[in-house]
């Protein structure tokens, strides 16, 4: 099990400052980052258990946990909106999201198997709605201050994470075909270092809810 690849002790990481900055959480949507880090870096640990410990296949961890990761991520959106159309569309998205999921899992690519299509959905659906935030966030009457803007963070980290993920998985099916990455390995290079970026953002935002809260 030890010692644990550098992504992980990122998002080890991220789960620990939330934890200190649970007094300037406890009133927000953030607050769930809580439980949700603590998810993260349970499927993590036990997928690199089944893969190196049980030499069996995990892809059916992450058929799980993927679509779970972007309803959570929905789901904060949904909470950040201040406009109604944006809201209406993280809810439907919620809903058919998860349909969508069930579907490819049943008919199209299966449980056992990395479903990709759940993966380069959840991207497109992660951007758009990152994008939907920013209008939101610069549409608002009030003054808002970037440098301490939560959202704004976790937005930049999102929105850069899934555009960097959705450059690769377009083409996943492609290489895995011709053979130019049958093991996956270029995947994991490009997976893992979006994640030292996007936690690093995620972390920032959750210690802007700290400096906020102090100020009140």
């Amino acid at each position: 099990m030890f010692p644990l690849t550098l992504d992980i002790y990122f998002e080890i990481g991220a789960f620990i400052i939330s934890l200190l900055c649970f007094r300037s959480l406890r009133d927000k949507p953030l607050k769930w980052f809580i439980p949700f880090l603590f998810f993260i870096i349970v499927v993590e640990l036990t997928g690199r258990h089944i893969r190196k410990d049980l030499h069996l296949p995990n892809s059916w961890l992450y058929n799980i946990s993927i679509p779970l990761e972007y309803c959570f991520y929905t789901f904060l959106f949904y909470k950040s909106y201040t406009n109604r159309l944006f809201r209406q569309t993280a809810v439907s998205l919620l809903i058919l999201f998860p349909a969508f999921c069930i579907v490819n899992i049943l008919f199209l690519q299966g449980f056992y198997s990395f479903n990709t299509n759940i993966l380069l959905v959840g991207n497109c659906i992660t951007i758009i709605l990152c994008c939907q935030f920013f209008v939101d966030l610069f549409q608002r009457e009030v003054e808002i201050n970037l440098l301490v803007e939560p959202m704004f963070w976790i937005s930049t980290g999102l929105l850069f994470f899934n555009i960097g993920e959705l450059s690769y998985s377009m083409f996943y099916q492609y290489l895995l075909q011709h053979r130019q990455d049958a093991t996956g390995k270029l995947f994991i290079l490009i997976h893992k270092n979006l994640i030292y970026f996007l936690y690093s953002f995620i972390s920032i935002g959750i210690l802007c809810t700290r400096i906020r809260y102090r100020k009140t």
